[in-house]
């Protein structure tokens, strides 16, 4: 978490810690990472069994350029570098190397690895991406229209 976003932690905002809403007391930077305090718990041990849950806050932090939400991805149309339509992105895999999007199409369903390379235009506001179509991506090219 960079500084900037600390602002989503910031003492009085609420969080939720698996079924727990609590609401953060002190923000600080520790040895190891970020330590918070929570109104209510004088204490780490009155925490402790929330330690490994995921926290999650209603905030969202702000995105850095070329970031994107993945629920603005779903539904964008997607068209190789030519102008040809490969599809719909339905949705977006994360992945320990690489996210990647699925797209279906008359193809059927293929998963390109979003990375710059592959996928160089994003353009929320006009609907669509561009993939690079790289031969072996998936076992036929794209309809020629």
């Amino acid at each position: 978490m960079d500084d900037a976003n600390t602002v989503l932690l910031e003492p009085g905002r609420r969080v939720y810690v698996g079924d727990t809403e609590l609401q953060v007391r002190a923000l600080r930077r520790g040895d190891k990472g970020w330590q918070l305090a929570f109104e209510g718990h004088a204490d780490r041990v009155s925490v402790e069994p929330l330690r490994g849950l995921d926290l999650l806050t209603p905030h969202r932090r702000r995105l850095e350029e070329d970031e994107f939400w993945p629920e603005d991805l779903i539904g964008l149309e997607a068209i190789d570098e030519r102008g040809r339509k490969l599809g719909t992105v339905t949705d977006v895999v994360f992945g320990a190397a690489q996210d990647r999007l699925v797209i279906m199409g008359e193809m059927g369903t293929i998963e390109v690895p979003f990375v710059v390379d592959l996928v160089p235009v994003i353009d929320v506001g006009s609907g669509r991406v561009e993939v690079n179509w790289v031969e072996g991506l998936v076992s036929e090219p794209p309809p020629q229209r």
